[in-house]
């Protein structure tokens, strides 16, 4: 399986289909090609911090369908039905929520369930297993991943248009900020626009804990070096 072949291609299962009663979220992603549909809040808030989350550099929603029996795989899941067309055998369908690629090379599957979904269908279990003894890496993420605070921290990042700042920005948050300062604090004691401290967060110039609390004047942040480890925010 060529990996290079499933990003920026049209989804093994379309989840979307004009006219169909559906609910279909549908978001534009940096991180892949055109629109992402997702059918569940946890695969929405995934999309959502998978943008945010620096190891991630790019994905694809729905990427390939996996006859789990043999380790077979099909660009498409009506490709697999027409393949077995006529014959008795009975494949174990699985297609991942999505693919990761991730910074250091490395391709990770992640799959969204409830856990009250996972409690009701506990032989779901069994696919992570067949997934790594096929030698693929399958990452499961609940609902109890994210705090209420990290979708709404999430989702603000995540909308940021410019991630950038100015030299002398930047420069100004090295130089004159405090180690430790609220983020009412960098903006009155600086003069920084709230889309300036985002975009320092993501810069790993500011860091703090996004499953706290909301975002507010008394969000605490730290200046650091580099350091972006508060965004990492994925259980990969």
């Amino acid at each position: 399986m060529q990996d290079d072949d499933h990003f920026g291609k049209e989804p093994s299962r379309r989840i979307y289909i004009r006219g169909l009663q559906k609910k279909v979220n549908r978001q534009a992603c940096r991180k892949a090609a055109g629109i992402v549909d997702t059918e569940t809040n946890g695969e929405s808030i995934i999309l959502v911090a998978a943008e945010v989350d620096p190891r991630v550099r790019r994905l694809a929603p729905q990427p390939i369908t996996f006859d789990l029996n043999t380790g077979e795989t099909f660009a498409k899941k009506s490709d697999l039905k027409d393949a077995l067309h006529g014959t008795r055998y009975k494949p174990w369908v699985y297609t991942p929520d999505f693919m990761f690629e991730l910074a250091n090379g490395d391709t990770v599957f992640v799959e969204g369930k409830h856990s009250r979904w996972l409690r009701s269908n506990p032989a779901f279990a069994q696919v992570a297993t067949a997934m790594e003894e096929l030698g693929h890496r399958l990452v499961l993420v609940t609902e109890t991943t994210f705090t209420r605070s990290d979708h709404r921290n999430l989702r603000i990042l995540r909308a940021l248009p410019n991630r950038s700042l100015e030299p002398a920005t930047r420069e100004l948050i090295e130089t004159q900020l405090l180690r430790s300062v609220s983020f009412g604090e960098a903006q009155w004691s600086l003069g920084l626009t709230r889309a300036e401290v985002y975009a320092a967060l993501f810069q790993g110039l500011l860091a703090t804990d996004l499953s706290l609390a909301p975002f507010s004047d008394r969000t605490k942040l730290l200046r650091v070096d580099g350091d972006v480890s508060h965004l990492e925010v994925l259980p990969l």
